[in-house]
């Protein structure tokens, strides 16, 4: 393979795309597992007192967007 060839761009196969997609992982999935736990987490620090739902709200966020990224790798490899 000449310099010229390997820096040329093209497509990827359908086997490269699923070896560098990674499996089931969405951008749907992990906005949805976020906008889940920001929901858990609002109501949660609604009812908790002296957290309020806005912190709440941020913190269950990231938890559940934690929470659909760990669950994918630890399905793809495992």
């Amino acid at each position: 393979m000449s310099a010229g060839n390997a820096m040329a761009l093209r497509e990827l196969t359908a086997a490269e795309t699923a070896l560098v997609g990674g499996g089931d992982f969405t951008w749907g999935g992990f906005f949805a597992h976020v906008g889940a736990g920001a929901l858990a987490g609002g109501l949660a620090g609604a009812a908790a007192a002296g957290v309020g739902a806005g912190p709440g709200a941020i913190g269950g966020a990231l938890l559940g967007g934690i929470e659909y990224s760990v669950s994918e790798i630890i399905e793809s490899y495992f």
